[in-house]
């Protein structure tokens, strides 16, 4: 690649970026009253939830396909806990951050535990 493909190619990263903080927050303003109707509230507070779970599912994939199933050393085993502590985590608390840090610390302390 040439040096003005590299810069071209840097403008335009750092351009894309700016506008995904700029524009969000433009149209917000001109469009406040359509953010504050009900339904749309709900359908924007139920994106982190299920950008989160999207994810999860994407990242867990790759991990339940092995020989050691349900075992002591499997991922399932992992995956399983973790998922019941943050659900256990949301139940009590309500709050996405302490549910994610709940399924993350459980997640690598039992990892831990597994191989120490």
């Amino acid at each position: 690649m040439s040096a003005g493909g590299i810069v071209f190619l840097l403008v335009g990263a750092g351009l894309s970026t700016y506008l995904l903080r700029y524009l969000p927050m433009r149209w917000y303003v001109t469009l406040e009253t359509v953010f504050q109707r009900p339904g749309f509230k709900r359908v924007l507070s139920a994106l982190g939830p299920a950008a989160i779970v999207g994810l999860l599912v994407v990242s867990l994939v790759g991990l339940t396909h092995g020989e050691n199933r349900w075992g002591w050393q499997s991922d399932e085993l992992r995956i399983g806990v973790a998922l019941m502590l943050m659900l256990l985590s949301h139940s009590w608390y309500k709050k996405t951050i302490a549910t994610t840090f709940v399924g993350v610390v459980a997640y690598g302390l039992i990892l831990w535990l597994q191989q120490g």
